[in-house]
């Protein structure tokens, strides 16, 4: 899947690049056996099927960490669950985000209700 990245220089200047990170869009390489594949929400996306349920969002519409659809544990012992504001995250965020004076759930449970990690 591509994503754009901000990139700033020593100066403060931003400039987007995109980069290309495992799984992509479109036809899955044939060279790769079914089983290390798993399918996105868009149809064209695809990524690695270690990437499912790890917490983080590969497919970029949080399909590969949502239930019903991957069947994901609820969120480990590691992990807070919240509504993040963070895109990177689903459902759950790493504790170690916890209490650091940082809001990353949108309730701020994860400054205030999280024991932290």
């Amino acid at each position: 899947m591509n994503k754009i990245v901000p990139q700033g220089d020593f100066n403060g200047n931003v400039a987007t690049e995109t980069k290309t990170l495992p799984g992509g869009k479109g036809a899955v390489p044939q060279s790769l056996p079914s089983f290390l594949v798993a399918h996105c929400g868009n149809p064209a996306s695809w990524i690695y099927s270690d990437q499912r349920c790890d917490g983080v969002n590969n497919c970029g519409d949080c399909s590969d960490e949502l239930i019903p659809v991957t069947m994901c544990p609820p969120c480990g012992p590691g992990w807070w669950h919240c509504t993040p504001i963070v895109f990177k995250y689903c459902e759950c965020i790493p504790r170690s985000l916890c209490r650091d004076h940082t809001q990353h759930c949108s309730d701020w449970s994860d400054e205030y209700s999280c024991p932290g990690p």
